[in-house]
């Protein structure tokens, strides 16, 4: 049978993670959803939490007017699929190939249908079944993360708030979290919008991650250029050169056994989610996802590979990341 026969949900990290009735559980997709033009810019994040308050939830940001939305819906009104990737809050619904929304709150009407052509999932094998590699195999972590798409296309429009949004030729993105609480710490930052490859698509998130009794700093980063997905990991001794954080930019430097990525980001403010701690959503977080992300990859030798910047860049600052990575990569 293989591991892929006994672990089947394990090499589909997309699909719905949990038990039936999980106790302190969340799990959560996010979906970035960008325009032609760029002029409309929303992450919609569908999930569920099982807590003293248990739930599900559908969040919506919309970055042009830095608001969000928070909409609550019965715990039984949520629906998965074992088999593909498939989950329903409510009478809203969405999958690797589509997004059918149905949203009528206060200050926020959203409906309508959007299809999702040409998904681009992270790599997955037998000892690397997603983005976290082989700590995908560890059964303690507290998070797990997922990359679903790396990048795709969307086509179909949106009725938001009486005014017809079109998303033919858009572009989106989408990732997810599932477990019992996100890190106390950590840098998340996320682009798919480059001049020079427009199928290019990056993604980093450095974290204090807890660890049987303690804890340990580390990080996931991709990127997607030319067809070629570049990891730098903690699993694949992969190691933070330097990280700097002001209030005006991110800066870090990742380096593996070939290649180093310079990565700056520009810090803007950004709007408050809920995040999950002990399966329940109590959490505040700000993030942005208006950011303007630089990159520049070079071969260990010096040559340039690649240089550009990326624009409707995610970016989330919570705590103070930077101190567990002082003098950790020399």
């Amino acid at each position: 049978m293989g591991l892929r026969g006994i672990f089947p949900r394990l090499f589909r990290p997309p699909v719905y993670q949990g038990k039936q009735h999980p106790k302190n559980y969340f799990e959560g997709w996010y979906f970035k959803l960008v325009d032609a033009g760029g002029k409309h810019i929303w992450s919609v994040i569908p999930g569920v939490s099982y807590s003293e308050d248990p739930h599900c939830f559908v969040q919506v940001i919309h970055a042009n007017s830095g608001k969000t939305y928070y909409l609550r819906y019965p715990v039984e009104s949520f629906r998965y699929s074992r088999k593909e990737f498939f989950v329903g809050v409510g009478p809203n619904e969405f999958s690797s190939d589509r997004i059918s929304l149905n949203i009528d709150s206060e200050g926020l009407r959203m409906n309508g249908e959007l299809t999702i052509d040409g998904v681009h999932p992270f790599p997955s094998g037998i000892l690397s079944p997603g983005i976290m590699g082989w700590y995908s195999h560890m059964p303690f972590m507290e998070c797990y993360h997922g990359v679903v798409s790396m990048q795709h296309r969307v086509v179909g429009s949106l009725n938001i708030n009486n005014s017809t949004i079109s998303f033919d030729g858009g572009k989106g993105y989408i990732e997810k979290d599932w477990g019992r609480s996100m890190p106390s710490d950590w840098i998340w930052i996320q682009s798919n919008h480059f001049k020079e490859d427009d199928s290019a698509s990056f993604m980093l998130s450095v974290a204090r991650i807890p660890w049987m009794k303690g804890f340990f700093p580390g990080f996931l980063s991709f990127l997607l250029l030319d067809g070629k997905v570049y990891r730098f990991a903690t699993y694949n001794r992969s190691v933070i050169e330097s990280l700097e954080v002001t209030e005006e930019h991110v800066k870090v430097v990742l380096k593996n056994r070939k290649y180093r990525l310079k990565v700056t980001v520009m810090r803007l403010e950004g709007s408050v989610l809920k995040a999950p701690r002990h399966g329940a959503m109590d959490r505040e977080i700000k993030e942005s996802i208006v950011s303007t992300v630089s990159l520049e990859l070079r071969k260990l030798t010096g040559e340039l590979l690649y240089g550009d910047k990326g624009r409707f860049a995610g970016l989330e600052i919570v705590g103070d990341v930077e101190q567990y990575f002082q003098n950790k990569s020399r």
